[in-house]
């Protein structure tokens, strides 16, 4: 996973910074998971927490959305795609593709604006 996001920080071109606005609090259950994202910073919360360095923001090629960010620190990275338009009452849907060892996850939740 790791090599897959700085495979994608070299390769992809930042985002305006008017399309997804910071910060953002994001979190899902089944499994309970969130995610603090300051626009620099995050802090995933899932098993453990992971303190992190947003190290790009990358729309969908050709187009403004859904717009990936790259995350990494210093014993894990993660894929955040966030989904323009409402997500059970907040302001975008959430997808983190992460892992746990070995183990390559995905975690389903919603997005609000701070």
């Amino acid at each position: 996973m790791r090599s897959f996001a700085l495979c994608l920080a070299v390769s992809a071109a930042p985002l305006s910074a008017q399309e997804l606005t910071f910060p953002l609090s994001c979190s899902g259950s089944d499994p309970a998971w969130s995610l603090e994202v300051t626009g620099e910073t995050a802090t995933l919360d899932f098993q453990r927490v992971s303190e992190l360095d947003v190290m790009l923001v990358t729309p969908a090629e050709g187009r403004s959305w859904p717009v990936a960010l790259t995350l990494i620190g210093r014993g894990d990275s993660a894929i955040v795609i966030v989904d323009k338009g409402l997500c059970n009452g907040y302001d975008h849907g959430a997808r983190v593709l992460t892992q746990r060892g070995e183990t390559p996850l995905l975690l389903l939740g919603c997005c609000r604006r701070n």
